[in-house]
């Protein structure tokens, strides 16, 4: 007798426990995911010079990148992200901004990127954000972006895509005057002595605000867009020198190292400034069959050009490039396009500036071993002054979120030359990437 309070108790806590989860508790749907998603990506690179051509060259060289960020996207409409980038141990915000997306509008306000243009690495019109150069041309254009803050404000129909850009403070790319193998002055400094300069910022001031505007759309196979935009310049200009230099010797090319001679004998500073102008853009791509067609073509209103004898002459300038891509059987594709720059207005003042400048740029990969092997190859050739940047590379993939790539930069051609200016910074490098 004394059991069955104890019956009556337990059977009570079983009931209540089956009324609570009910019949069919074992069958209940999985718990939804957090609305938010955390990505991370640390990238750690290691540069051995090919040869020790001076004193002052350094022999070797490790980066460190992080690059994380966290997105919130509670529904369709709204999607938050934060993330910090840190460079060599130099911490600067990423990409922070909120997006509101409706079936016809789509509004992104904060610090994000914006790419314009079809031809990637040698785009005229891919110009929205600075870069990060203090590695020259180390990482590819969209690795050297730098997240600014910006409105960006897009209207999407079923023909027509309307895109304005409101750029509110001014922010200059990356880089070095002087003290790094990639500075602009590389090794002068340390071999005349400190070297004189003047930079000129703009304010930060809504007065110097950048906007512009993209109209897309599609006429029969061809992908078109109109772009426009008011800004200033990312990378500096040289303003006119104020004391005019000899006239240099009967085939003398001027060079950087001219500059930098005549200031430290004359005692007068180099002065750089971040100059307005205006870029009207056109881009187009279509395909036939395994081959993609594209281009862009931009007209700069008043581009400024440092002449030999150092004064400063602002030109338009015409830059139009057109390419195909192939994407082909193991996962191989290439990519091949042809740009020429031309000057209005030319004035043989203008020297060593030409009136056109040709270049190509291309890149190819192919995937082996059941594509854990990728083996790449990313260059530019300037056909008028003969400098090049060669990137030969292997990617390995066997180790799963871990990216291996094994390569060497090349770089070349006449010392006053902008890419061969850094003929003595060929390297070979391994890059370890782990990503989240």
């Amino acid at each position: 007798m004394r059991l069955l309070p104890l019956f009556w108790k337990s059977g009570a806590l079983l009931g209540l426990f089956f009324f609570a989860t009910g019949e069919g508790w074992t069958q209940r749907p999985p718990p939804k995911p957090l609305p938010i998603k955390l990505t991370a990506k640390i990238n750690n690179r290691f540069n051995w010079d090919t040869q020790k051509d001076n004193l002052f060259e350094e022999k070797s060289k490790t980066t460190t990148d992080i690059n994380a960020q966290v997105k919130y996207l509670p529904n369709p409409t709204v999607q938050a992200v934060a993330g910090q980038w840190m460079v060599d141990g130099k911490v600067r915000p990423y990409n922070i901004y909120l997006n509101l997306a409706s079936e016809h509008i789509n509004l992104r306000l904060g610090n994000q990127i914006v790419r314009w243009g079809k031809a990637d690495e040698i785009s005229p019109l891919d110009i929205l954000n600075p870069e990060d150069l203090t590695q020259g041309l180390t990482k590819t254009r969209a690795d050297r972006k730098i997240p600014v803050p910006m409105a960006n404000l897009e209207f999407l129909t079923d023909y027509l895509n309307l895109q304005g850009i409101f750029i509110p403070f001014f922010e200059k790319s990356a880089f070095y005057y002087s003290g790094d193998d990639w500075s602009y002055f590389g090794h002068l400094e340390k071999k005349y002595g400190p070297i004189g300069i003047q930079e000129k910022s703009p304010a930060q001031t809504l007065k110097d605000a950048g906007y512009g505007g993209r109209l897309s759309g599609t006429i029969g196979r061809i992908d078109l867009a109109l772009v426009y935009l008011n800004h200033r310049r990312d990378t500096p200009s040289m303003a006119a020198f104020p004391i005019p230099p000899p006239p240099p010797p009967p085939g003398h090319e001027a060079s950087v190292e001219d500059l930098v001679l005549w200031s430290k004998n004359t005692t007068v500073p180099l002065e750089f400034r971040y100059l307005r102008e205006e870029v009207y853009g056109l881009e187009f791509e279509t395909t036939m069959g395994s081959f993609g067609l594209r281009g862009d073509a931009s007209y700069v209103s008043s581009h400024s050009f440092i002449t030999s004898t150092l004064e400063e002459k602002r030109k338009p300038l015409i830059t139009a490039v057109g390419g195909f891509d192939y994407n082909g059987p193991s996962n191989s594709y290439m990519n091949l396009s042809y740009s020429q720059s031309h000057i209005r207005d030319f004035e043989t003042s203008l020297a060593p500036h030409k009136q056109k400048t040709s270049s190509l740029s291309g890149q190819c990969s192919v995937e082996i071993l059941s594509g854990n092997i990728k083996l790449g190859y990313l260059g530019f050739v300037n056909l008028t002054d003969k400098s090049f940047y060669h990137n030969p590379k292997i990617n390995v993939g066997y180790i799963p979120n871990v990216g291996i790539e094994l390569g060497v930069d090349i770089y070349g051609g006449p010392p006053s030359s902008q890419i061969g200016f850094f003929d003595n910074n060929d390297q070979t490098y391994l890059s370890l990437t782990y990503f989240f």
